[in-house]
């Protein structure tokens, strides 16, 4: 972890992709494993000795593919990839063009004479692709280094000038002021997310065929849906238990016109995020799978509604009608008429006492049949609603549309 300027803590990765391009492994390998690479890194170190040669532009050829792909369908978010840096190993003409970044700048200016047109144009839209390109020119490390087979990585063995452009590089790549977060779709990757985006990337580039600028921005494209999704997610959700938060059971009514109200708001957080539509027909199935899981929630929360439900007479009491007091009332009713009567009996009022077992009678039959026959009428009209409902959530899901 490095804290930046701004006090932000950045996660650091370095990530040594060692054996690429060299001569074990095939061609489809290495430009699978340097296309993956550069894909999920903020900033790119590629290794090449004396020279950019035209065999490292023609590595490169996929991401300018995929750069111009990227800026049809989602120029919106800028260039595709971040930084790119070419080290140059072991470079023989110090006198020409300076050691280091300096250097490295002129280098990358200069276009050696009979380049072929491809790998001009390569080379040139390689600024449409990335943020931003550097070139770090480096001197050969020592006859210690590379003609003993005892080198053990010991800095004292390493020539002074290769010291000093070594450390120069990494201040200048790696300290805090210069490190910048990974950027996906536009947005700063966070932890958590990166995994998916790892898992997501790993399986594009999982097949035995080389990989297509097509196959990147199809992973991107469903990477900003599951995002997307995500967010919709945590609103419908936040809304949710912001309406069920109370200890009572709510009506089926109620909770229904909750998971509407709160599924609109959803979905048009949905629509409002930005998205790449790389084929026709993406934006109406990613749709239907975010109804799907909107509604999956929906059946959870009436679980979680009929976990509430309270056995008994105080159930009775509390299911009474649309309010409460309603319910209380009745409740109290019978329990004042009934302590009226053993009240009258016990004190020898006979009269009173045969007046107050009538009313104690005809108010519980009152409660009785209200309790039996509300649900009946709850159902009729909840069916009704609910048609109504979704009648109209149809209509505007089209005009949405």
């Amino acid at each position: 972890m490095i804290e930046s300027p701004t006090g932000e803590n950045l996660a650091v990765v370095l990530l040594d992709t060692q054996g690429a391009f060299d001569n074990q492994s095939t061609y489809q390998q290495c430009t699978t494993i340097f296309a993956l690479s550069t894909i999920v890194s903020s900033l790119q170190i590629y290794n090449v000795v004396d020279a950019i040669q035209e065999d490292a532009l023609q590595n490169l050829s996929l991401f300018v593919e995929y750069g111009k792909l990227a800026m049809t369908h989602a120029r919106s978010f800028g260039t595709p990839f971040q930084s790119l840096c070419f080290c140059v190993r072991d470079f023989k003409a110090p006198e020409e063009y300076a050691y280091g970044e300096e250097g490295g700048r002129e280098y990358m200016e200069h276009t050696p004479p009979g380049q072929a047109a491809e790998l001009r144009a390569t080379r040139d839209q390689l600024g449409s692709c990335f943020n931003e390109l550097i070139c770090y020119l480096l001197p050969h490390p020592g006859h210690r280094v590379a003609e003993r087979n005892s080198f053990r990585g010991h800095v004292k063995d390493l020539r002074p000038v290769f010291r000093e452009e070594i450390r120069k590089m990494v201040i200048s790549l790696l300290s805090p002021e210069a490190l910048q977060p990974k950027i996906v779709n536009g947005k700063p990757a966070t932890c958590k997310r990166m995994i998916q985006y790892f898992k997501e990337y790993a399986a594009t580039f999982d097949s035995s065929s080389m990989p297509l600028p097509m196959n990147i921005l199809q992973a991107n494209a469903r990477l900003l849906n599951y995002e997307a999704t995500q967010d919709a997610k945590i609103i419908y959700c936040r809304m949710m238990d912001r309406a069920t938060s109370g200890h009572s059971m709510l009506p089926e009514k109620k909770m229904l016109e909750d998971h509407i109200r709160c599924g609109i708001n959803a979905i048009s957080s949905y629509d409002r995020h930005p998205k790449i539509i790389a084929e026709a027909g993406d934006q109406k199935d990613n749709h239907e799978k975010l109804q799907e899981l909107i509604n999956a929630e929906f059946e959870r929360y009436k679980r979680v509604n009929s976990s509430k439900k309270v056995p008994g007479c105080v159930h009775t009491l509390t299911a009474c009608g649309d309010s409460v007091l309603l319910g209380l009332g009745l409740g109290t009713a019978a329990g004042g008429a009934v302590a009226g009567t053993v009240f009258a009996l016990a004190a020898g009022i006979g009269s009173a006492g045969i007046v107050a077992i009538p009313i104690s009678l005809v108010t519980l039959t009152g409660i009785w049949l209200y309790v039996y026959t509300k649900p009946l009428f709850t159902r009729c009209f909840a069916a009704r609603n609910r048609e109504d409902r979704l009648l109209e959530s149809d209509r505007k899901d089209t005009d949405r549309t």
